[in-house]
């Protein structure tokens, strides 16, 4: 097989790669359950990864929605309340929701921008009922707006239902 010729040539790569060969056949269970432990790790990255894209698309998102509903705040939007002078409420708005004046009780005008106190802005579509709901946090932004109906002419301006 060998002579010894090439043994005194190649005796250290010969000795090495035996020894790799021996430790390979020896540590199998090892790089098998690695290379599952790997598998394993790459998967929860995956999903760490997936979860961090979805919020921050859901970031991105409610930023968005927040600088809307500022815009409708700053701009005047009604504010929802329900109850008699002196002990009127706001009350939450929400998706579907029809609104109704209170002096009339007919549906508010189609593009009419309402809000409540808790942030919620929408617009009343055709159908009566509020859509296009938006959110903001700035409690600055709704107290602004909220301040200019605390009595006065302006303490009662719709009726929510």
């Amino acid at each position: 097989m060998l002579t010894a010729r090439q043994w005194r040539k190649h005796k250290t790569n010969i000795i090495f790669g035996g020894l790799t060969l021996a430790a390979l056949a020896f540590s199998g269970g090892d790089i098998s359950r690695n290379m599952q432990s790997i598998a394993t790790i790459k998967s929860q990255i995956a999903t760490n990864s997936e979860k961090q894209t979805e919020l921050e698309q859901q970031v991105a998102f409610e930023e968005e929605q927040a600088k809307i509903a500022e815009s409708r705040y700053a701009k005047g939007c009604l504010p929802i309340v329900a109850g008699d002078y002196p002990n009127i409420r706001y009350v939450s708005i929400f998706e579907g929701q029809v609104l109704t004046d209170r002096h009339t009780g007919r549906s508010l005008p189609t593009g009419t921008v309402v809000c409540d106190g808790q942030g919620n802005t929408g617009v009343v579509e055709e159908s009566g009922v509020v859509g296009a709901i938006a959110f903001t946090g700035d409690r600055d932004a709704i107290a602004k707006r909220l301040k200019r109906f605390r009595g006065g002419i302006y303490s009662q301006p719709i009726g929510g239902n």
